[in-house]
């Protein structure tokens, strides 16, 4: 492994545009789309990352034939309206989340198949019971269990599907839901019980459905979602746009508000797909305003010194993978704060509570652990005591970031703030190559921030 990077503080205030890279969420969704619509789609601003190079290959290995073009960001996918080529694969989903539960459900299309499936350490460690036994439920999947029940690795024989209703557990993830909503329509009308799940994001996933030519489902106060026999199309033009990633966003939203300054970020528009978005509000307490424009956002915050402070509770539920970018800056902000609503994010990529937990706490912050929450008492005196005895000792603070990419992304803004006010290196990430997954070029575009 690499040794740990060192952050290089931004010593002035942000003044920028920012091209971000495509949603992993959306080119992952669409993706899916576009291979069951009838005809050619090209996916422009699609996302090249580790999660879409998974999917791509997947794909590729089911029998799809892709065009794929980095320079340009596009993808072109030939969609064969709702046919799967291959009979059996052998699919490997890393730990894409994305993949692991899109594909699953995917496969269940073709009556007759056999597809053995396995990811990482961590993937198999990841809940999807959930979508497995909605699957056997609907009688368009049986499974065998090669370690664990109800866990990768398993083989999916598949028996499609013919409509019919299910009760769909998506307390872990979102994507659960999000899985049958793309493919079980395909098979005949049908009704899924989800009562506990994020709105947000499943909200994306329909925004999708109805931009390949689907009818949305109906949705109860219950939590039912009924959906009509469905046949997607590609969008007129033969052109799907991907949004800027508005989760990558967030780190340089935080960024501009804790340096001061105004960045520009073009190709968003005023009513985007991605739950996100909301993080904005989150910010706009301490001070960052947002100005919408037909298609470019601009945010800026005059007085970083003057940060709004004050205890706060917020629900990071329907934005949950923001909560660490906050958190990550949290010492910068005064006052203690209660992060609640990411219980579920145990079971992402690592135990993200936890581990936020223990790294805010090597830095010197009084932090409270529960099962959903955070409590995050900031001592800003003490982050600064710490990195002066480290940089006395010829050392950096380091944090670990556990092959999460949102850890090495949060704690890099962290690390941008001039704390030491002498603009030197005072943090260090361990193995930032792990921003690959969704974001390859993230210490490029920071560092770019520094010059610009």
């Amino acid at each position: 492994m690499l040794d740990p990077l060192p952050i290089q503080p931004i010593c002035r205030k942000i003044d920028a545009t920012l091209t971000l890279p495509g949603s992993k969420s959306i080119t992952n969704r669409a993706l899916i789309l576009a291979a069951l619509s009838a005809g050619r789609t090209r996916l422009d601003g699609a996302l090249f990352s580790r999660d879409t190079k998974i999917m791509l290959t997947a794909l590729g290995d089911l029998g799809f034939k892709l065009v794929t073009n980095e320079a340009s960001l596009t993808i072109e996918i030939d969609g064969l309206d709702g046919a799967i080529p291959n009979n059996e694969a052998v699919i490997y989903v890393g730990n894409a989340g994305t993949v692991a539960r899109f594909l699953t459900a995917f496969v269940a299309l073709n009556a007759g198949g056999i597809y053995h499936f396995d990811g990482d350490s961590a993937m198999r460690e990841r809940p999807i019971s959930g979508l497995l036994q909605a699957l056997v439920d609907l009688g368009a999947a049986e499974f065998e269990f090669h370690k664990k029940r109800d866990h990768f690795p398993f083989t999916l024989k598949s028996k499609g599907y013919q409509g019919g209703e299910a009760l769909v557990d998506a307390r872990a993830s979102s994507q659960i839901l999000s899985a049958l909503l793309l493919s079980a329509p395909l098979g005949g009308a049908v009704k899924l019980t989800s009562a506990d799940v994020r709105p947000h994001y499943v909200a994306l996933t329909i925004g999708l459905l109805k931009s390949f030519g689907a009818a949305p489902p109906d949705i109860s106060q219950a939590g039912e979602y009924a959906l009509s026999i469905a046949r997607y199309t590609a969008p007129n033009s033969g052109h799907y746009a991907i949004e800027p990633d508005l989760t990558a966003a967030s780190y340089f939203f935080a960024l501009t508000l804790i340096q001061g300054g105004s960045l520009r970020i073009p190709n968003l528009c005023q009513k985007p797909l991605q739950g996100d978005a909301l993080f904005i509000d989150v910010l706009s307490y301490h001070g960052l305003c947002l100005n919408m424009k037909e298609d470019e956002w601009l945010v800026s915050c005059k007085f970083p010194n003057g940060i709004q402070k004050g205890h706060r509770e917020i629900d990071f539920s329907n934005i949950s993978d923001t909560f660490l970018t906050y958190a990550a800056i949290s010492p910068l902000l005064g006052e203690s704060v209660s992060i609640t609503g990411i219980s579920h994010t145990r079971y992402q990529e690592t135990d993200r509570i936890k581990g936020m937990a223990e790294e805010l706490s090597r830095l010197g912050q009084l932090v409270k652990e529960e099962k959903g929450a955070l409590i995050i008492d900031p001592k800003p005196r003490e982050l600064r005591a710490r990195a002066l005895q480290a940089r006395e000792a010829g050392n950096l603070l380091t944090v670990e970031t556990y092959k999460d990419h949102r850890f090495a992304m949060s704690f890099a803004v962290l690390g941008s703030y001039d704390l030491l006010g002498d603009g030197k290196p005072w943090l260090a990430i361990k193995d930032p190559s792990c921003c690959a997954k969704t974001f390859p070029e993230f210490f490029k575009v920071l560092e770019s921030l520094r010059d610009a």
